[in-house]
């Protein structure tokens, strides 16, 4: 779950049009520079032709109605945009592929062969959409009633496909299930009521799940218990992997390291720190061999104020509130910090929640989405790139 920083205000402010790339608009405020209120607008530039890298980025907040809340990946340089609808925008051709309503006012979002997947908690507990590349909802899932009895309720990581689409992996309350969505058949890969784990760690709660290595393997997350139990010892974060016959069961207590959430990108996934815990450091495994590494922030601080994975996951982000707002971007596989930004504004009720951040890796650009959690103000867009 995001972690959350609120104080309370009903101030209003222009929203920003922010061009993602070098163009000849003025420049969102950052440190050193005087904090405008003036519009960002960006310079539409030349659509992509089939198969060219999204190398260049362009956010248009004028194609957009409404309040814009968040964004989504969707692959290839493609962002889901939730506004008074669901867009698939492309920032390269600074255009809007699709459109659709939206399902949820908050979800996570997949892009898997031929489609996409949209899950996320809804009036009825935990849904799953299934869309076509033009956004037609082929299929709508109530994930709690397929289960019949058990219940998913983590927002990140909770629902997840496998690449071609033909499975769907539920990390719920008693256990981690497979559904395969050409039979409908529902298989539990472990029962957590039935004493899953391994002969010294016990799996007590799941929190998320994702397919890896060619989607022959899931990886998850969640809470487990020492095995014999140890008089005094509280729960710790786990992570394991398992095969989808249900074979191969590995679990691994993270010395001193406490799980927030699973953050999933195309090449890794990141487990970022409960922000109370959070010392500087960010695990991440590798979705193809299943190995992991550890990322080393600049300051021993970064993270408690969130951390956000790149599309491709070669890059992270840290954020860093303090009456403004200040974007680490980390090269995952050097480990060096690559950009620096601050972003300040006149009106300091930007910074009292967590951003929204979104890296792209092929055109180098973050987008930083501030206020679109907040009821009473209007959405900032900022842009920077980052990276030779």
């Amino acid at each position: 779950m995001r972690k959350t920083f609120c104080i309370p205000l009903a101030l209003l402010f222009t929203l920003a049009l922010s061009a993602c790339g070098k163009t000849d608009s003025p420049d969102p405020a950052v440190s050193g520079s005087t904090p405008s209120d003036a519009p960002v607008v960006s310079a539409p530039v030349s659509g992509r032709k089939k198969g060219q890298s999204p190398s260049s980025c362009t956010f248009d907040t004028s194609l957009f109605g409404g309040k814009l809340l968040s964004c989504a990946y969707a692959g290839n340089g493609t962002l889901f945009v939730l506004a008074d609808k669901l867009y698939l925008y492309d920032t390269s051709a600074a255009s809007v592929l699709a459109t659709a309503e939206a399902p949820l006012r908050d979800f996570e979002a997949q892009a898997i062969d031929g489609g996409y997947l949209l899950s996320g908690i809804g009036d009825n507990g935990m849904m799953a959409y299934l869309y076509d590349s033009s956004l037609s909802l082929n299929r709508e899932i109530a994930v709690n009633e397929l289960l019949q009895g058990d219940f998913v309720v983590s927002e990140t990581g909770g629902v997840a496909a496998s690449t071609d689409g033909k499975k769907l992996a539920f990390a719920a309350m008693g256990g981690l299930y497979l559904y395969d969505l050409e039979s409908g058949s529902l298989t539990t890969l472990f029962d957590v009521t039935q004493n899953a784990g391994t002969g010294s760690i016990g799996i007590s709660m799941l929190n998320g799940a994702a397919f890896a290595q060619d989607n022959s393997q899931i990886i998850f997350y969640g809470n487990g218990n020492t095995i014999p139990a140890v008089d005094g010892e509280n729960g710790f974060s786990i992570y394991g992997s398992i095969a989808l016959d249900g074979s191969g069961l590995k679990l691994t207590k993270p010395s001193a390291y406490e799980i927030e959430e699973m953050q999933s990108s195309a090449s890794r996934l990141f487990f970022p720190q409960t922000f109370t815990q959070a010392d500087g450091t960010l695990l991440w495994i590798d979705r193809a061999t299943g190995s992991t590494g550890t990322l080393s922030f600049s300051l021993g601080s970064e993270g408690k104020n969130d951390v956000y994975c790149s599309e491709q996951g070669n890059y992270v982000a840290t954020a860093v509130l303090d009456g403004n707002l200040t974007v680490r971007v980390y090269d995952v596989a050097s480990g060096e910090r690559i950009a620096t930004e601050v972003i300040e504004n006149s009106d300091p009720t930007y910074f009292n929640r967590i951003p929204r951040i979104y890296l792209l890796d092929e055109a180098k650009t973050a987008i930083v989405v501030l206020g679109g959690s907040i009821n009473d103000l209007d959405t900032l867009v900022s842009t920077f790139e980052f990276g030779a």
